[in-house]
C-alpha cells in the first residue's frame, strides 16, 4: 500500500517508518536501507536549517545519478526548500547563467574528474551563493563535505526541523527543472509537491507498483524521468532503486539480471542501444514484470521487441510540466495497442487535442495536446510572460506536442509543433518519417529535421546510423523513402553518420544536429 502523505518529505517519513531495514538503493558496492536514508536526510535537512536556508530557497545540485543526489534532493524538499537540478554536461558559463535566474543559495557539486574546479571560477561570481558543498573524497577550501554533513547529527535541531517539515503544503514548490534545452533556452519549470504527488500517485496506480519491485535508476536525475517518475516512486512505496550513474546499454541489463530488477523504464533510444549489444541474449532478464517505454515516439519492430520483455509492456507519454507521465496504455493490453499510441490519459486528469485557436478536434486530426490537472506546474520561474502563453486561465496547458486521438482517447505522439516542417505549403511530420525508415532492415538509428530550402521554404534532412555491420546508401533510402512516402514527404537530404548526437536522458538532440547543419551551411557561404 503505498504512502498517503501529500508532501515528499512526508512520504519519505512514512516510508521509512514502515520499511527501516529495506533496501532503498543500490549502488555499486553500496546497499542502503531506508532507515538509513531518512537518517541521512534528517541530518543535511538540519545541516541546511543551520546555513540559514529558508523555506522557498532553491538548492542546487550539480551531480551525476548518485545516492547524494536524491540525499540532498529529500533534505531540501523536507524543509520547504526547492531541489534545482543542473545538467552535468553544462559548462560553467551554462551553469553561472541558470544559476543567476534561480539564484540558489546552496549548490552541491560531485567534485569528479575535476568537475568542482572547472566550476569553481564561475560559481565564486555569484553572490547570492552562500555555501557550496562537495560531494568527494574531502572538502575544498571554502566549501564544506556533503558526506561529513550527511554524518553529524545535530539533536539541538530536532523541535526546529520537526517544526519546519510539519509546515510544508503541497502547494509550495519542491522541484525547479530545466527544459526547453533540446529546442532553445532552457527554461525553468517549478513543480509544487501536488504536482509531483498527484502525477506520481496516479503512476503508481495505475501500474501497480509496489514495495517488492525493484527498479532501475539510471536517468539523468535532473530531469523529471529520474527525479520524479523513478525516485518519487520507490518514495512512495518502499521500492528499491538499483542506481546506475550513467546509462550504458550492456551495464543496465548486467544489473538487471545481478539484481533481478523488475521494472526497466526507458526511452526508445536506450532500448534500440540495448538490442544491438551482441551478446543481448546471455543477460537473464526474466525478473523482469513492467517495462515502459515513453519519451518519444517508438519505432514498430523496436515496441515489438520492448513487448516481448516482460509480462506487462507500458507505452505512456508526459513532459517536465507535468511532472512525469499523463498517459498510459493499461497492464495487459497487446502489442498492438502498444503500437496505436501512448494510451489515454490517466483518471486524475484530462487531455484533450486543439486547434491553433485551442478549440478542441475530433478524433482522428493532428493538433497540439493540452493537459489540465493537479499534475500541472506552478509555472516557469522568473518568466510569467512564457508562463502565460503555455497555461491559460482555465489551467490548460499547451505542451507544444501535436498528437491526435482514437474514439477511444488514446492518444498518438506525431512529433514537436517546433519540429513540423513546412515544405511547399504542406504540413509533414519529422515522426512519420522516422518511423517508416526505421521500417528499413538495416536502420538502427533516424533523425529528420527541416533544413531552408529557397524554392520549397524547408525541406527534410534525414540523419541514419545504421545496423551493426550494416551499410546504407543514401540513394537506396530515397528510394525506399519514395514507395511508401508521398512525394512531398520524402526527405530532400540523406547522411549517413556512425553515431547521432543524444540528449542526456538519451533522446536524439535534434537542436544539435540543426546547429550543426546552420554552422555548415555559413561554412559554405
Amino acid at each position: 500500500m503505498p504512502s498517503t502523505a501529500h508532501t515528499i518529505g512526508s512520504l519519505l517519513a512514512q516510508t521509512a517508518a514502515r520499511f527501516p531495514e529495506k533496501e532503498a538503493l543500490v549502488f555499486q558496492e553500496e546497499r542502503i536501507s531506508w532507515g538509513q536514508l531518512d537518517r541521512w536526510v534528517t541530518n543535511l535537512a538540519a545541516a541546511f536549517l543551520e546555513m540559514g536556508v529558508q523555506p522557498g530557497d532553491r538548492v542546487g545540485i550539480l551531480c551525476t545519478t548518485r545516492p547524494e543526489y536524491i540525499v540532498a534532493y529529500m533534505a531540501a524538499v523536507r524543509i520547504g526548500a526547492i531541489a534545482t537540478g543542473f545538467n552535468m554536461q553544462y559548462t560553467p558559463r551554462e551553469v553561472a547563467d541558470l544559476a543567476r535566474l534561480t539564484q540558489p543559495t546552496v549548490m552541491v557539486i560531485l567534485d569528479q574528474k575535476g568537475s568542482f574546479q572547472r566550476h569553481r571560477p564561475a560559481l565564486e561570481e555569484l553572490p547570492f551563493l552562500r555555501h557550496v558543498l562537495v560531494i568527494g573524497p574531502e572538502a575544498q577550501p571554502g566549501t564544506r563535505s556533503l558526506h561529513a554533513l550527511m554524518e553529524q547529527e545535530r539533536p539541538e535541531l530536532t523541535p526546529v526541523l520537526a517544526q519546519r517539515a510539519d509546515a510544508v503544503t503541497p502547494d509550495q514548490g519542491a522541484l525547479i527543472v530545466f527544459t526547453g534545452g533540446t529546442t532553445g533556452v532552457p527554461k525553468a519549470a517549478l513543480l509544487t509537491h501536488r504536482n509531483i504527488v498527484s502525477n506520481i500517485r496516479a503512476q503508481v496506480r495505475h501500474l501497480g507498483f509496489g514495495s517488492e519491485d525493484r527498479i532501475v535508476l539510471h536517468l539523468p536525475m535532473n530531469h523529471v524521468s529520474g527525479a520524479t517518475l523513478m525516485t518519487i516512486a520507490a518514495v512512495m512505496t518502499g521500492a528499491t532503486l538499483v542506481v546506475l550513474e550513467r546509462f550504458h546499454p550492456a551495464r543496465t541489463l548486467e544489473l538487471v539480471a545481478r539484481e533481478r530488477v523488475t521494472v526497466l523504464g526507458q526511452v526508445p533510444t536506450m532500448f534500440i542501444m540495448e538490442f544491438q549489444l551482441p551478446d543481448l541474449g546471455a543477460y537473464d532478464l526474466s525478473s523482469l514484470r513492467t517495462v515502459i517505454v515513453a519519451g518519444a515516439p517508438t519505432p514498430p519492430p523496436v515496441m515489438e521487441r520492448i513487448a516481448g520483455l516482460a509480462p506487462v509492456a507500458i507505452h505512456g507519454y508526459g513532459l517536465t510540466e507535468v511532472g512525469g507521465m499523463v498517459t498510459y496504455t493499461r497492464p495487459g493490453e497487446g502489442v498492438d495497442t502498444l503500437l496505436a499510441g501512448a494510451g489515454p490519459v490517466a483518471d486524475e486528469f484530462q487531455l484533450r487535442v486543439v486547434d491553433s485557436e485551442h478549440r478542441p478536434l475530433p478524433p482522428g486530426q493532428v493538433g497540439e495536446i493540452a493537459v489540465r490537472g493537479a499534475c500541472v506546474m506552478a509555472g516557469y520561474w522568473g518568466n510569467p510572460e512564457e508562463t502565460a502563453l503555455v497555461r491559460d486561465a482555465e489551467g490548460w496547458l499547451y505542451t507544444g506536442d501535436l498528437g491526435r486521438l482514437s474514439p477511444d482517447g488514446a492518444v498518438t505522439i506525431v512529433g514537436r509543433r517546433k519540429e513540423m516542417i513546412l515544405t511547399g505549403g504542406f504540413n509533414v511530420y519529422p515522426w512519420e518519417i522516422e518511423q517508416y525508415v526505421l521500417t528499413h532492415p538495416d536502420v538502427a538509428l533516424a533523425a529528420c529535421i527541416g533544413v531552408p530550402d529557397p524554392v520549397m521554404g524547408e525541406v527534410g534532412h534525414l540523419f541514419l546510423v545504421p545496423k551493426p555491420g550494416a551499410t546504407l546508401d543514401p540513394r537506396g533510402i530515397r528510394r525506399f523513402c519514395k514507395a511508401g512516402l508521398a512525394r512531398y514527404k520524402v526527405p530532400r537530404h540523406v547522411t549517413v553518420r556512425e553515431a547521432l548526437p543524444l540528449t542526456p536522458v538519451g533522446k536524439v538532440d535534434k537542436r544539435r544536429l540543426r546547429e550543426e547543419q546552420r554552422v555548415a551551411t555559413l561554412e559554405l557561404w
